[in-house]
């Protein structure tokens, strides 16, 4: 399936790079932007592998990589990826605010 990725995921990606670069340095934050894109790959080989939190979000269900979880709809044969945050964050303020584009 196809990822198709909202601005505000999009956001979420380059702010996850920035803190690790930040905290951690270039070399760990390479490492695990590669790990998130292997978690995305899997995500788009198997769009069902995340559980649902339709007690959040009607239709909308979450998959999680290293320190961070998706979270996505299926759309017919794309999978939109509408926030990645980090596993410390409440999703539930940020997917109200969130819709996919």
């Amino acid at each position: 399936m196809k990822l198709r990725l909202t601005r505000e995921a999009e956001i979420d990606l380059k702010n996850i790079r920035y803190y690790t670069v930040k905290e951690f340095g270039t070399t760990q934050a390479k490492t695990y932007m590669v790990k998130l894109r292997q978690g995305f790959k899997t995500l788009s080989e198997h769009p069902e592998i995340g559980y649902s939190i339709a007690h959040l979000k009607p239709d909308y269900r979450c998959f999680q990589i290293e320190y961070h979880r998706i979270f996505y709809k299926l759309n017919g044969d794309v999978i939109g990826i509408v926030a990645v945050l980090h596993e410390s964050q409440l999703p539930k303020r940020h997917l109200e605010q969130r819709d996919e584009e």
